[in-house]
């Protein structure tokens, strides 16, 4: 449900169900989205860990279903920068996430970008679609 209300908001999503799957989506996202109960040879928090190793400007967040605070603060501690627990409205996800990109780009410095982000936004409240890559 998420992944199709991100689509119908312009991004270009692209699902794996494992942290397996996940790794070679990885280089080319824009942003990533794991819950924290993913199967896989690495754990989510791994993931996460290894995204920030790896791509560290890359905004992860973590929208999960699990409660227990000990993975929740360790899916923190490995980098993640959004944690939105289930039931989550997708509005809430969707701004998490262009929230988490704009910073990501502030940090970052880049103008165009921002100015992407920027003009992303005014097109989605006028109706307007544009991509961006998300895992």
């Amino acid at each position: 449900m998420y992944a199709e209300y991100l689509r119908t908001h312009g991004f270009d999503v692209h699902e794996a169900g494992t942290t397996d799957g996940a790794l070679p989506l990885l280089p080319r996202a824009t942003a990533v989205i794991t819950g924290l109960l993913l199967p896989g040879a690495i754990d989510a928090v791994e993931l996460i860990g290894r995204v920030r190793r790896e791509w560290s400007s890359t905004p992860v967040i973590v929208l999960t279903a699990c409660a227990d605070a000990d993975r929740i603060d360790k899916a923190r501690a490995a980098g993640a920068d959004a944690v939105l627990l289930k039931p989550c409205l997708p509005d809430t996800l969707l701004d998490t996430v262009m929230e988490a990109i704009e910073a990501n780009d502030a940090r970052r410095a880049i103008p165009p970008a921002r100015r992407r982000l920027s003009e992303r936004r005014i097109s989605l409240r006028s109706g307007g679609r544009r991509e961006s890559d998300l895992s």
